[in-house]
């Protein structure tokens, strides 16, 4: 099989990792709601509405504060859900040893306008990127088939040359399908490891 020319990567636990929990935790402590109903609601499909474009960050932020009883305003709102995400480090450093190779990287996540703001001022990788492909700005989600139309538009590549990292099966499965190489990130050293083979490198 011939040699990937683009390295698309997922974002949340593939480069950083997060934890839900710890901004409900936050924000059950400023509002009437327990912890079990503001898992409902972060669960809910309004999470996937915003995710997917369908609903803006201040729509968002009036459901939650409305169907939780949460008692700050709309920045500390933001702050408690940015603040959820930390730097997986060797994949980190891998993406960074591409750059001096020439080759083009993608990011390619199911995210939304909080988590990116938030990722983009903290984490300095973030802006290094070739190409960013984000549900919430696209109106699509993985692993539905239009947003990989899209990172195949985007990159300029397609079939095998398009090497694929995210730690969901399903998303996975549809890059297969159209003929991408993957890696499903069960561990960082060995999505590196298996990267390095492909892109001989």
């Amino acid at each position: 099989m011939n040699e990937p020319k683009v390295v698309v990567f997922d974002l949340g636990k593939v480069l950083v990792d997060f934890d839900y929990s710890i901004a409900i935790r936050r924000f059950a402590k400023r509002s009437e709601a327990g912890l079990e109903e503001i898992q409902r609601l972060v669960d809910s499909p309004m999470q996937i509405d915003y995710e997917s474009g369908k609903i803006t960050t201040d729509e968002f932020y009036v459901a939650i504060r409305d169907g939780a009883g949460f008692r700050g305003d709309r920045s500390e709102f933001v702050s408690i859900f940015a603040d959820i995400f930390s730097p997986m480090e060797t994949m980190i450093e891998f993406f960074e040893r591409l750059k001096p190779y020439g080759i083009p990287t993608c990011v390619f996540s199911n995210t939304n306008e909080i988590a990116i703001g938030h990722i983009r001022e903290g984490f300095p990788f973030y802006s290094v990127f070739d190409n960013y492909v984000l549900s919430f700005e696209e109106g699509g989600m993985k692993p539905d088939t239009p947003i990989y139309e899209v990172v195949e538009q985007r990159t300029g590549e397609s079939g095998a040359s398009i090497l694929y990292i995210d730690d969901r099966p399903e998303n996975i499965e549809t890059g297969k399908s159209r003929g991408w190489q993957t890696i499903l990130q069960e561990n960082e050293a060995a999505s590196v490891a298996a990267a390095e083979s492909l892109l001989d490198i």
